[in-house]
């Protein structure tokens, strides 16, 4: 799960971007069972692409009901009700009609089932390359995308661009039992000792976990404080273009905690 949320506009998107996608994260081409051999022409690598009915089914599901948690979010709270309820499927069926074909099957499957029609969540598809494009075009109209582990990992890793920096954006794996939370963008052993990582998107991940604990209003609060550091802009990491050392933001956050 990979929120992904612009807290000022700007020149290229005045729209607020308010986005969540939604990654399998257990199979595709990262099963990473490989092979490289002789051919006649020189050496052939093959690699397998697995997708499972019960995996697909499952992330699915998942994104229908964060679609549906959010709509309900938009409703009490009254903000952005021009937005609607909308998971994209995002696959290349077109091509590869096994593997991404079942992914996009069994997908609908998961979003038809009464309880998300009955919260009014919409089902919409797009091929994973124009899905890029648009992406980058209108990233306002989107609500919850849902995809495979390969087109979710770069989908989501280029998606941080649209709001400043992948150093603002949170994860969170999410079992049927546990979640764990982590910055989207991993380690950075190469900045390790410089006090130069943005530290935002580990204090979301903070936040996204407290969520999935049921401790809404302290992660209101981190989200809040985090949002109000932005906003302000006097206090950024060099990767958003300032020169504010990674001690400097938290302590601005944890000071309007």
């Amino acid at each position: 799960m990979r929120p992904v949320k612009s807290v000022t506009p700007t020149a290229a998107f005045p729209d607020p971007i308010d986005l969540v996608i939604v990654r399998e994260n257990t199979e595709d081409l990262y099963v990473k069972e490989e092979k490289t051999y002789d051919g006649p022409n020189g050496k052939i690598a093959e690699a397998i692409k697995r997708i499972s009915e019960s995996a697909s089914y499952r992330i699915a599901n998942m994104a229908g009901e964060i679609a549906a948690r959010r709509q309900r979010v938009r409703d009490s709270s009254g903000a952005d009700a021009s937005k609607n309820a909308v998971v994209t499927i995002t696959h290349k069926s077109n091509v590869l009609s096994q593997t991404d074909g079942l992914f996009r099957a069994t997908a609908r499957k998961a979003l038809e089932q009464a309880k998300f029609r009955d919260a009014g969540v919409k089902i919409e598809e797009q091929i994973v390359d124009s899905m890029v494009y648009k992406l980058f075009r209108q990233p306002s109209t989107y609500d919850v995308i849902v995809a495979p582990n390969l087109y979710g990992d770069i989908l989501s890793d280029g998606a941080a661009a649209l709001v400043g920096s992948l150093g603002l954006v949170p994860s969170a794996n999410v079992g049927d039992g546990f979640a764990m939370g982590e910055p989207c963008h991993g380690s950075a052993p190469d900045i390790e000792g410089q006090n130069i990582a943005n530290p935002i998107a580990t204090l979301r991940s903070v936040a996204l976990m407290l969520e999935f604990l049921g401790e809404e209003k302290a992660a209101a609060m981190i989200y809040k404080a985090v949002d109000a550091n932005l906003s302000e802009g006097r206090l950024l990491s060099p990767d958003m273009g300032g020169s504010a050392k990674t001690t400097e933001v938290t302590e601005d956050i944890l000071r309007r905690l």
